[in-house]
């Protein structure tokens, strides 16, 4: 019991520390907007956590399409787009969201992220309408990247492709944040005090 108790305190100690000094806190990785010629706005969100689980990374584009739809009547409006981001394995891709059910999931090109509607299977986001795809992966160390496109469906055939110019997706391992001096002070507080709870339990239990 004895024992027990001061492992608690410990353990209570060293989380008190590491919240103190800011270590685990929730942030916006990645805030960006682009507009495509007044035809599509595209506003990209990553945040450094889903749901609370910091061990992964939450995506969100949102689009909205102001005028675009290549030939009206028989393409998709905006009905495809493709990510520049890493390979998909290892990244941990998971929990991909797209406007409503009748987007495709890395359907066509190869590429490790890539939501597609084909006519097929009903319109895209048309002009004067807006959607959100969303998707988690690993943390990742967030790069600028031109390998991207995006599009529209017409007689199930990909048509119209434009290249994905604004930030789409991650390069490389994540690297780590070298802690600031502040925070190692706030450890070494938090270790003093580990050191006095221990100290103090032993001279009681002397008693």
């Amino acid at each position: 019991m004895y024992k027990s108790s001061i492992a608690k305190q410990i353990g209570g100690a060293v989380v008190a520390t590491f919240i103190a000094s800011g270590t685990v806190s929730a942030a916006t990785v990645l805030s960006n907007s682009h507009n495509y010629g007044g035809l599509i706005t595209i506003n990209v969100t990553v945040e450094d956590n889903y749901l609370g689980d910091f061990s992964k990374y939450f995506w969100k584009y949102d689009v909205t399409n102001h005028t675009y739809d290549p030939n009206p009547g028989t393409s998709n409006g905006f009905s495809g787009f493709e990510l520049g981001i890493q390979s998909g394995e290892g990244l941990g891709l998971a929990d991909m969201k797209a406007p409503n059910a009748g987007w495709d999931f890395n359907c066509c090109s190869g590429d490790a992220v890539e939501y597609d509607i084909r006519n097929s299977a009903g319109l895209g986001i048309m002009p004067g309408e807006s959607g959100s795809f969303s998707f988690t992966s690993l943390p990742v160390s967030i790069t600028n990247s031109t390998n991207g496109w995006w599009h529209s469906w017409e007689n199930d055939s990909q048509t119209a492709i434009r290249n994905f110019s604004e930030f789409t997706g991650a390069t490389g391992p994540e690297i780590p944040v070298i802690p600031e001096p502040e925070t190692y002070t706030m450890l070494m507080v938090g270790l003093g005090l580990v050191g006095f709870i221990v100290r103090r339990k032993q001279v009681t239990s002397r008693a």
